[in-house]
């Protein structure tokens, strides 16, 4: 080979003999088996970290770097790719003038020590010239590779720092040759395969997305609205009769996922995960927001980890995958069953409240919904048979959905003020529905609400107030700017609330922000910093909290930190990002959740197709929502909520009552059900299929389809029992 020599700092020869013998299928000679469990035999090579995971159950390999001497072009690649295509892991590192470098096993002249460790073997690896190293383990748990890099052992540097590390980059990477209806799983909104192609387009990137979505800490205030959220630390490959799921164990708060086609720098289809130790951080170099990009030099501490599921057969697919999760959740997370007392699955109605207007008398509250006229909503609703439901409120706080502030109480005077919302609760609590108002404890906006900036808000590592004006860019102007709460002051604020939410009757609260966006807070006048790992613990506090103090708690979106802690989950993604490398979207995120959380899909009268929305709904086992006004929608043509366009209830009831009779009724007996198959029968037809045997047929196409000599009309869906047809 033409890389440089490595030096080994161990006697390879005395583990040799130590370790036990290989298996009697065929291993290549360097490589020495390390661990073994009823499934699988870990293989490691003690020269630089490679490794083979064995199913000897199932007469399978996986290989931790793909054979070169079967690479078209390899010698025409750098010589850094030729090291990162048979290294075991790649990192970056950067220097005092912002330049980020790479490096693998083969380069920067590493000193490598292999040690056998229990159900495994680790390999540490420091570059002396760089002064930066790392040490890593490889360990069979549970019928799993799990692969950790201990923080006590990472070095970050000196002049030059630690930026990144990705662990087994090219674990079972092929060419797309291989097998063209292989594909990369990512988890971008419900979840996204990136089928393998023979030719690639070149405008083709690949991708590469913050898990949790970007930190604002870094000074990256502005997000792509059109971007679908990353909310689960997961990615996964399927190739042949074969597939792994690896889970960012622990880092996942800062880590990114990657994914890149074939025909980008090579012709491997490969994913993985990209850790990070430093933060990427914008520095603004001009009062408009422009500036340079640089990494903090304050390394992110903790362990990092991710273990890797090896599927084969019927399970190699993204079904196999997010059951796997599915029980990951259950295993490693505690995340149970939910239970639940309704007879069929609710409807969830999220009613708004106020807003205000600005007059040259300044604000003018604009009410939409009164608690009255709430109570009126929910008797039309039940006397058209829509008698299941969860009722939110948002909005309903001091000043309407964009008042002061941390300052929510008393609720808005227009509306009714304490003693309607009072009166509300109960009325609703005698006919057995929940109230459930919707809040937001990461954010501080307006003037005389107790809330300090300087001392209270987040900051970025240059110490600038995390903040931005609403209304930017839109014909209305509205001189409020909002700032994001420190996530340990988020939790203060909560906890001086919530008792008040539970006095006034309420039966839960749905937290915005909690369960789509982390925060960090890198305040230098803090005694410490909040990281985004600490932040994701002080979000699970909250959701803990809401569930001692009102009973029911809810999350929008559904990060996988809020599985276990919410009840329900609203607004839950139904699409991947729309990128020329995308090519198909999969319910991921609700075959891995459907059972363990009820979830609702976004507000149906939001819609720009809401048929289509509605055939989504029910192949994803979601159940819909409505978001309604009891005053016309045009009332709000002044305001900044003018984005919702359709709310009257007037104008929705007859679509209420026909998708509740539709989809609720139809989802009775599955709704808290795991789901067992997804799979497409048709161009724009699928079919999802529940533990009981239950099938969902949905027909998204203009003409019909024969399911088991049932026929499923275009742009409708059929569901079939073992009995028979239901629906």
């Amino acid at each position: 080979m033409s890389f440089r020599q490595v030096r080994i700092i161990a006697i390879i020869s005395i583990f040799l003999a130590i370790v036990g013998s290989a298996s009697a299928t065929p291993i290549m000679s360097e490589f020495v088996e390390m661990a073994q469990d009823g499934q699988l035999i870990l293989y490691g090579r003690p020269t630089d970290g490679q490794i083979i995971v064995y199913d000897k159950i199932r007469d399978l390999a996986w290989f931790s770097n793909p054979d070169v001497d079967v690479i078209e072009d390899y010698e025409f690649l750098s010589n850094i790719w030729q090291g990162n295509l048979q290294s075991p892991f790649y990192f970056e590192f950067f220097d005092a003038r912002r330049n980020v470098r790479g490096g693998n096993a083969y380069s920067h002249n590493p000193e490598i020590i292999f040690k056998p460790i229990e159900q495994g073997f680790q390999m540490t690896y420091y570059y002396p010239d760089l002064e930066i190293g790392f040490t890593v383990q490889y360990e069979l748990v549970d019928s799993s590779l799990l692969v950790t890099i201990p923080w006590e052992y990472v070095k970050i540097g000196g002049d030059l720092r630690l930026l990144s590390l990705r662990i087994l980059p090219f674990l079972g990477a092929q060419p797309s040759k291989v097998d063209l209806n292989g594909y990369l799983f990512v988890p971008d909104g419900s979840g996204g395969l990136i089928r393998f192609k023979e030719i690639a387009p070149l405008s083709q990137a690949g991708f590469n997305e913050w898990v949790y979505g970007p930190d604002p800490a870094s000074a990256q205030t502005s997000f792509d609205p059109y971007r679908e959220p990353v909310t689960l630390p997961v990615f996964g490959l399927k190739a042949l009769d074969q597939a792994f799921l690896g889970i960012i164990e622990q880092g996942h708060e800062s880590a990114k996922i990657l994914a890149t086609p074939g025909g980008v720098v090579t012709e491997l289809n490969w994913t993985g995960a990209e850790l990070y130790y430093s933060q990427p951080v914008m520095m603004r170099t001009s009062r408009t927001g422009s500036g340079i990009r640089v990494y903090d030099e304050n390394p992110i501490p903790g362990d990092r980890a991710v273990r890797f599921y090896f599927l084969a057969g019927e399970e190699a697919n993204y079904v196999g995958m997010a059951k796997q999760y599915r029980r990951y959740l259950q295993e490693y997370k505690g995340v149970s069953r939910f239970s639940t007392a309704y007879q069929k699955p609710p409807m969830l109605i999220q009613l708004f409240g106020a807003d205000y207007e600005r007059s040259a008398f300044g604000r003018v509250i604009q009410p939409m919904t009164t608690f009255e006229q709430a109570a009126e909503i929910v008797d039309v609703l039940r006397d058209q048979g829509v008698d299941q439901l969860l009722v939110s409120y948002r909005g309903w706080n001091d000043g309407g959905i964009y008042g002061n502030l941390p300052k929510r109480f008393p609720a808005e005077r227009t509306l009714g003020g304490n003693d309607g919302l009072r009166q509300l609760a109960t009325y609703l609590a005698e006919l057995q529905i929940p109230l459930i108002l919707e809040d937001d404890y990461s954010l501080a906006r307006g003037s005389r609400n107790g809330f300090q900036p300087s001392a209270q808000a987040s900051r970025t590592s240059f110490n600038d107030l995390i903040q931005w004006s609403l209304g930017e860019h839109q014909i209305i102007s509205f001189d409020q700017t909002t700032y994001v709460i420190s996530p340990r002051i988020s939790l203060d604020y909560a906890s001086r609330d919530l008792p008040q939410v539970a006095q006034l009757g309420a039966a839960g609260i749905l937290f915005h922000n909690v369960g789509d966006r982390l925060y960090s807070d890198h305040n230098p006048n803090s005694a410490v910093k909040t990281q985004r790992r600490d932040a994701c613990i002080l979000a699970q506090e909250l959701l803990q909290l809401g569930k001692e103090q009102v009973g029911l708690v809810g999350v929008t979106t559904g990060n996988a930190y809020s599985l276990g802690g919410a009840d329900f989950v609203a607004e839950v993604s139904m699409e991947t990002t729309r990128d020329l490398f995308m090519d198909e979207p999969v319910p991921f995120w609700q075959i891995a959740a459907h059972g363990l959380v009820m979830y609702f899909a976004k507000p149906v009268n939001l819609s720009t197709n809401p048929t289509r929305d509605l055939l989504r709904t029910v192949e994803y086992g979601a159940l819909p929502s409505f978001i309604l006004t009891a005053e016309p929608t045009w009332k709000l043509r002044y305001t900044r909520s003018n984005h919702l366009h359709s709310t009257h209830y007037l104008d929705w009831l007859d679509e209420i009552e026909r998708q509740y009779g539709l989809v609720n009724s139809s989802m009775h007996k599955v709704y808290n059900l795991f789901i067992d198959n997804h799979e497409k029968l048709a161009p724009d037809v699928y079919a999802t299929t529940y533990e009981d045997g239950t099938i969902f047929v949905v027909n998204y196409g203009t003409s019909e389809f024969v399911f088991q000599d049932v026929v499923v009309d275009p742009q409708s869906f059929k569901v079939l029992e073992r009995e028979g047809l239901t629906q």
